[in-house]
């Protein structure tokens, strides 16, 4: 078994084929992220088991200073979500997709989804603590009214004249929104 962390997007699409197969599918997601959505791609791997059941990520992408992670199974409706921005934080709504099984052969198929809808979301939260440069421990600084999770060696190197290095890794063209 192949133990070593995947350090990039590509490196998790030649992991697990299967979850980036929607060839509309657009990633822009911060380096210092990667490591949190390699697990959420290892956890949904376990989770699925040998049936994959037609699952791909549909989008993954920055909102409000943290990832998002949107899925969906071949053949079914997504679930859909809506972000809210409050003064307390952001508030998710989510209206689960159509759920039950297509066939004999899909038994415990809501227990799947919810169990990887719980796992994005987990994971969602994790990338509010994580610096989006460089993974370590960050915070959400905003500034100019845009939100990102830094360090503070990152928070400082945002408001010098230089600001922060590159740090989107991109897999193919992404989606607006």
């Amino acid at each position: 078994m192949d133990t070593q962390q995947p350090q990039s997007l590509k490196d998790l699409q030649a992991r697990y084929p299967y979850q980036f197969s929607d060839p509309k599918l657009g990633i822009a997601m911060a380096k210092g992220w990667v490591v949190v959505f390699a697990q959420l791609c290892s956890d949904v791997d376990q989770v699925l088991g040998p049936n994959k059941r037609g699952f791909h990520w549909t989008q993954v992408k920055e909102k409000f200073g943290s990832a998002r992670f949107y899925f969906e199974f071949e053949g079914r409706e997504p679930d859909l979500r809506m972000d809210i921005q409050t003064p307390e934080g952001v508030l998710t709504q989510l209206e689960p997709g159509g759920q039950e099984a297509l066939d004999n052969r899909d038994h415990g198929f809501e227990e799947i989804n919810s169990e990887i809808r719980r796992l994005a979301l987990l994971a969602e939260q994790a990338t509010r603590r994580v610096c989006l440069v460089c993974g370590k421990q960050g915070v959400q600084d905003v500034d100019g009214g845009y939100a990102l999770v830094l360090c503070p060696e990152h928070k400082a190197q945002r408001r010098r004249p230089e600001g922060l290095p590159p740090f989107w890794d991109k897999l193919r063209d992404t989606k607006d929104g």
